[in-house]
């Protein structure tokens, strides 16, 4: 199937011609967001057909488009979908981020444009094989054999956040602390991370030996108040100090919290003031993976951002687990950065800067606007 003819012979794909012919048409006499995309493409030397149904769908019919394109299958990038990208990329400030724990996941979805990794949970990072195994069995050994697999289970690890790093390429890679319901109470959850923390800075020594960057965040997962950050920043602390010792000063790590709406936003605004980054977790919300957020879920991150951006308004605010659906929100309230599945990377990227390019235009009318009336007025 050429590019041509990608989209034609259903329901949806005649639907979009339908609406980019008229498009077409329209653009020859009057002057909007969609059709300054298509005066942009024609300037750049033409646009295809498969480029002007993906500019002119609604978020959801993006969405299908990329599914019935192929992407969603065979991993790959057609021509035209991957130069739409590249233009989505260089007219949009958004950043968008991939949210996967698999390296191969990593390496591919980095490959094809992700701007970094928005979120690894801790124990999703436990779930492959052999270390799930061992983690599994340290859990419930004791004595001398509850040594003997930890020291195990930090090798896989090690080795497993190697692999992880080297699928990011230097790009900013977000961890949080472990977290696991199988862990009866505190001790044993802070034996758990500790695992964790030495094995990420083993690897991060390993990475810088071979040369190669690493840029890593520790995200504190729903500390209850300042206090309770900056406990678990001085762990983290704790650990590198003491599994780098002298390499310590060679890591670059940025410290964050991953909060999510039912956060109390005084308390978010305080560990805002020394955080590096704050993500915001859609991921487990009561909307339950629907495309939009509950009317009250929104609202709690609308009044967490607004606390925050009184006490810190430069800090980096991510979204993660931000869809097609959430991107007016994201906007609305000016977060920087969204993570989201792999198979959501593409319609993101392009929903994104259709979303900018429209506020820019829609700026820029305004503008005229206004000169207009006061050279009348004058």
């Amino acid at each position: 199937m050429t590019e041509r003819q990608w989209g034609t012979g259903s329901e949806w794909g005649e639907r979009l011609n339908g609406e980019a012919v008229n498009a077409v048409d329209f653009a020859a006499g009057d002057s909007s967001p969609e059709t300054d995309l298509l005066k942009h493409f024609a300037m750049a030397g033409g646009i295809t057909h498969e480029e002007v149904l993906l500019l002119l769908a609604a978020p959801e019919d993006i969405d299908e488009a990329l599914r019935v394109s192929g992407i969603r299958h065979s991993g790959t990038i057609s021509p035209s979908l991957h130069r739409l990208l590249g233009w989505s990329d260089r007219n949009r400030r958004l950043k968008v981020m991939s949210r996967t724990a698999v390296p191969e996941r990593i390496e591919r979805d980095i490959r094809q444009g992700a701007q970094g990794i928005g979120l690894i949970r801790g124990e999703e990072a436990l779930q492959h094989g052999l270390l799930q195994e061992v983690y599994t069995a340290w859990l419930k050994s004791r004595g001398e054999k509850s040594s003997m697999l930890r020291r195990r289970l930090i090798m896989l690890w090690t080795a497993y956040w190697v692999s992880v790093f080297q699928a990011a390429k230097g790009s900013r890679c977000a961890v949080s602390l472990l977290e696991d319901p199988a862990l009866s109470h505190a001790m044993e959850e802070r034996e758990a991370q500790d695992a964790q923390l030495e094995s990420m800075f083993r690897a991060l020594e390993q990475c810088g030996e071979q040369g190669m960057e690493c840029q890593l965040e520790l995200l504190a997962v729903q500390p209850e108040h300042a206090d309770e950050f900056m406990d678990i920043h001085h762990f983290i602390e704790e650990v590198a100090e003491q599994t780098l010792m002298d390499q310590k000063r060679f890591v670059r790590i940025r410290y964050g919290a991953l909060l999510d709406e039912r956060t109390n936003p005084a308390a978010a605004a305080e560990i805002a003031r020394m955080a590096d980054v704050i993500v915001l977790d859609m991921e487990g919300t009561e909307s339950g993976g629907d495309p939009g957020l509950t009317e009250d879920a929104a609202r709690g991150f609308a009044d967490i951002i607004e606390r925050i951006r009184r006490i810190k308004p430069q800090l980096t605010l991510r979204m993660n687990g931000a869809g097609t659906g959430d991107l007016k929100m994201v906007y609305r309230h000016g977060i920087h950065e969204v993570s989201c599945s792999s198979t959501d990377l593409a319609a993101v990227r392009i929903l994104g800067a259709r979303l900018e390019l429209r506020r820019r235009c829609s700026s820029s009318q305004t503008a005229q606007t206004n000169q207009a009336t006061q050279a009348s007025q004058g």
